[in-house]
């Protein structure tokens, strides 16, 4: 009889604690829902709209090759991984700046195109947010994705050249780039130039 009550008694206690835990995790997925939904209520397109035309400002710097707009453009304390692998170091705006003044003395007819084209596909330049995964999805106008190709005639050889561009881009409360990381086949430059 002490075992069947003991038995009757631990079933009981297993019910009462697996329904409990059934419960919490069915308000905390509610809560989560709520807080997900509430989100996705207000994303804040204004916002996106004006720090994509800061980058697109930035992209219009680069082809009129005109360093004295783009450190405008640049905040002071600029964070910029570049896309050639350097051990993920970081650089400031001096080193940007040098970079992108060396492209301008060897690159004339510089041209970004935004967006992604492939054959019947045509989608725009610039994302933000995310809906996948689920524990980090997101309506942030920050991190700011372009996507596009960057072309341009090499000075001394007159040969064209193109990379296929992503970078990510985060824009401070002042208006200015003040986080860059972009990736493009560098070496593929190279490539292009030493084709016959």
């Amino acid at each position: 009889m002490k075992k069947l009550i003991f038995s009757l008694l631990a079933l009981a206690l297993i019910s009462f604690y697996s329904c409990k835990d059934s419960a919490t995790a069915e308000s905390t997925e509610a809560e989560e829902t709520t807080k997900m939904e509430e989100v996705a209520e207000t994303p804040d397109y204004d916002l996106f709209n004006s720090r994509v035309e800061t980058i697109r400002a930035f992209y219009k710097a680069h082809e009129n090759e005109d360093l004295e707009s783009i450190a405008n453009i640049l905040a002071d304390t600029i964070k910029v991984s570049p896309p050639n692998y350097n051990g993920n170091q970081v650089v400031g705006k001096d080193e940007f700046l040098a970079v992108l003044k060396d492209y301008h003395d060897n690159f004339d007819n510089i041209k970004f195109t935004e967006g992604i084209k492939m054959g019947d596909i045509d989608e725009g330049g610039f994302w933000s947010g995310s809906v996948y995964p689920a524990e980090s999805a997101s309506v942030s106008a920050n991190a700011i994705r372009a996507y596009g190709t960057w072309t341009a005639t090499h000075t001394e050889s007159g040969k064209g050249i193109g990379v296929k561009y992503y970078s990510i881009s985060w824009i401070n409360k002042d208006g200015k780039l003040a986080q860059y990381t972009a990736y493009y086949d560098v070496n593929g430059i190279a490539t292009q130039l030493a084709e016959e």
